[in-house]
């Protein structure tokens, strides 16, 4: 399973900066590999929409996108602030993976 994370807009966005990150999870630890697999179950990841709803005037929020490539299957969404509670710990996992 591979998943690339990107993260754009906010107050100090530079998209010069804001190349995705991939993550190949089959080289993480195997506590990570299951964390990932149980938060990706958990949200219904492969079954959400391409968006989640955008407030009006969040003209400094951040969106998230995370693509998740697995096996036969590819789905990508992108993620607004503020972050539905649901997907708050999958998209915390990701930004520590990915800052490591």
């Amino acid at each position: 399973m591979q998943i690339t994370f990107k993260t754009t807009g906010g107050i100090a966005f530079f998209p010069g900066l804001a190349a995705g990150k991939t993550i190949d999870v089959s080289g993480l630890p195997r506590e990570r590999q299951d964390e990932i697999r149980r938060l990706l179950e958990s949200t219904q990841f492969f079954d959400l929409p391409e968006r989640t709803a955008v407030k009006r005037g969040a003209a400094d929020y951040q969106t998230y996108t995370v693509t998740v490539s697995d096996g036969g299957r590819q789905k990508t969404v992108a993620i607004s602030d503020p972050i539905p509670p649901d997907l708050a710990p999958l998209l915390e996992l990701l930004r520590e993976i990915t800052r490591a």
